[in-house]
């Protein structure tokens, strides 16, 4: 008999299942534009191939599913993308992780993707709500997208084109509206308060150095932005009086830039490992 193990309820409550699983479990509902932004590559394309094999440590079972890349959206990806998955089948061994995506053999996807931690591998961003099905609609012969059933997209997205049948949208109306959000690029509001780890420093002449920075949480501002951990952000660092007063001036968003205005404090020495928080004015 094949062995069933479902995570949140198996693994997680006996202790053994890593922290960044758990995590990954946690599904925040997002916009159209917030999976947009958070993407660093939006692609259309074909399964072409699945495998399940267990991760170099052989601590999790992972799904690795070929992409054969049939228009770019968003970013500069490799004619084939591989997207990572957490679970699947090795074996007499499966592993089901609550919001990832099942992939349909020759199935034609929208996908909204992030870099996997191995390599050159991706990931969906916001697991299930970052893949789109397509389908020739029978009656109208017209492309069509099925909108993930959880999602809270139907509403906000009826400029885009009749939901009928409702839960899709045309194809051709969907592309649009992604393309409109990539040329927009990114408005960060005032007031925002963001937590940032300082990962190195450049100097430029006498006290004064180029400082770059991560932040270190995902933060949903509102239903048009999202500013995921890891956000790239850089300023410029002025030393007067025995203190580092820091200008930060960009905001590096899955590869769109977006300046902004913020200041911090920080007394004399290295900079690099400090973790600061500053508010966008």
């Amino acid at each position: 008999m094949r062995l069933r193990i479902a995570i949140l309820a198996g693994l997680l409550a006996a202790g053994t299942l890593p922290l960044s699983v758990a995590r990954a479990s946690t599904l925040v509902s997002m916009s159209l534009d917030q999976l947009t932004e958070a993407s660093s590559d939006i692609v259309q394309g074909q399964v072409t191939r699945q495998i399940c094999r267990w991760n170099e440590s052989h601590t999790q079972i992972l799904t690795l599913t070929s992409i054969t890349v049939e228009q770019v959206y968003k970013g500069n990806s490799p004619p084939t993308v591989v997207i990572e998955q957490m679970g699947g089948t090795v074996g007499n061994m499966t592993v089901f992780v609550p919001g990832e995506m099942t992939f349909q053999p020759q199935g034609e996807y929208v996908l909204f993707l992030e870099p996997a931690s191995a390599g050159s591998r991706y990931r969906l961003v916001g697991m299930t709500q970052g893949a789109y099905r397509i389908y020739l609609d029978a009656a109208t012969h017209q492309d069509r997208v099925i909108l993930p059933s959880f999602s809270r997209l139907q509403a906000e997205l009826q400029p885009i084109g009749p939901a009928d049948p409702p839960g899709t949208l045309p194809l051709g109306g969907f592309h649009k509206y992604v393309a409109t959000v990539v040329d927009q690029g990114i408005h960060v509001p005032h007031g925002l308060a963001l937590s940032v780890a300082i990962i190195s420093t450049e100097p430029f002449g006498a006290g004064r150095m180029h400082v770059f920075g991560k932040t270190t949480t995902a933060l949903f501002p509102n239903k048009s932005l999202v500013i995921p951990a890891d956000t790239e952000i850089e300023g410029e660092a002025v030393l007067v009086s025995a203190m580092w007063t820091i200008h930060w001036d960009e905001l590096n968003v899955r590869g769109v830039h977006a300046a902004i205005s913020a200041t911090s404090e920080e007394t004399v020495g290295s900079l690099r490992g400090r973790n600061v928080v500053l508010q966008v004015r």
